[in-house]
């Protein structure tokens, strides 16, 4: 027998569509949640760190998302600024975990407030 998703007693597979953690923009996926979300969920929400293909585009060509999981806060630093800075390689998908604290003295670097993304 395969260990596929546990269903949630009241809402079953639990869909709703994954959007974008930059732009907030639909990524054109269902993520069926189950039981792993607590109550019903949302019809839309950030459900990977991973961006839509416009924003990698735009965004991640030439940079490195700095991203909170627990907050959702995000920055993106260019390349050449995340190798001088963390003196380490650059992550494979070019997707980094930070702590709060280190993207609110990046954002404080440059002048800028880190983005959050919004909860529904």
């Amino acid at each position: 027998m395969s260990r596929g998703i546990r269903l949630h007693k009241e809402f079953g597979l639990n869909p709703t569509i994954s959007k974008c953690v930059i732009c907030g923009k639909g990524k054109n996926e269902i993520a069926l949640l189950g039981a792993k979300y607590k109550g019903q969920a949302p019809m839309h929400m950030v459900t990977s760190p991973e961006p839509c293909a416009k924003c990698r585009k735009k965004y991640l060509a030439q940079g490195t998302m700095m991203l909170n999981p627990q907050t959702g806060s995000l920055t993106v630093l260019k390349d050449k600024a995340f190798k001088k800075m963390f003196n380490v390689p650059i992550p494979k998908g070019k997707i980094a975990f930070a702590e709060e604290e280190v993207l609110s003295k990046l954002m404080q670097m440059t002048g800028r407030k880190p983005k959050r993304r919004k909860k529904k």
